[in-house]
Formats: structure tokens, sequence, C-alpha cells
């Protein structure tokens, strides 16, 4: 998702409905930025996921048949980011998952 999209997004949200919260964390290799509303299907929460691009996956261990004790060794960009827009609907205290389509 682009940065000016994201931003559309979060003006039509704080113009429109009642923001609960609206916060930055720092994960391991990038960034979530959280906003949780009260909208017309209930509370609402937005988490965009900011991570550098994988460029290469490198199998480190064997592969065998039966149980598998392969790890990984990923690489970064330092340059291209990658974002992920998840939407999660209150239910009962819990959050739980919604699809695109459910959103909109």
């Amino acid at each position: 998702m682009l940065n000016e999209r994201w931003e559309t997004i979060l003006d039509k949200i704080n113009s429109n409905f009642d923001v609960v919260k609206h916060e930055k964390e720092l994960v391991e290799n990038g960034e979530d930025e959280i906003i949780i509303f009260n909208g017309p299907l209930g509370k609402i929460k937005l988490v965009r996921s900011i991570r550098p691009l994988v460029i290469d996956k490198k199998t480190i261990g064997a592969h065998r048949r039966g149980k598998s004790q392969a790890q990984y060794e990923y690489t970064y960009s330092d340059t291209e980011k990658v974002s992920k827009l998840k939407t999660f609907k209150e239910v009962d205290g819990e959050w739980e998952e919604m699809s695109g389509a459910d959103f909109l």
C-alpha cells in the first residue's frame, strides 16, 4: 500500500469516525501502525505493517523425511519496503480478522 493511499485512509477515518487509539509500534525488522476507531460495523482495528523486502531466502540445515529441522536465513533490501494492511473487528472483546470484502 502506498503512503499516499494510507494517509488518505487515515484522513477519512479521522474526519468521519471516533478514533479510540492511533499509535506506531517498532517490531522486529519493521514497524506497525495501528488505528482503532468506532465505525458503522462496531469497533474496527486497522494494522499497517511495514517490513523490508525479502531479496533472498537460504536454507540452513537439512530437509529430512518425517521431521524437518531446516532453518532459514533471509537477506533484506536496504531500500525497498513492503506494506500490508490487516483489518480486525471486535467480537466479544476479541479481535477477529476481517476480509477486505467484509470491510468495504
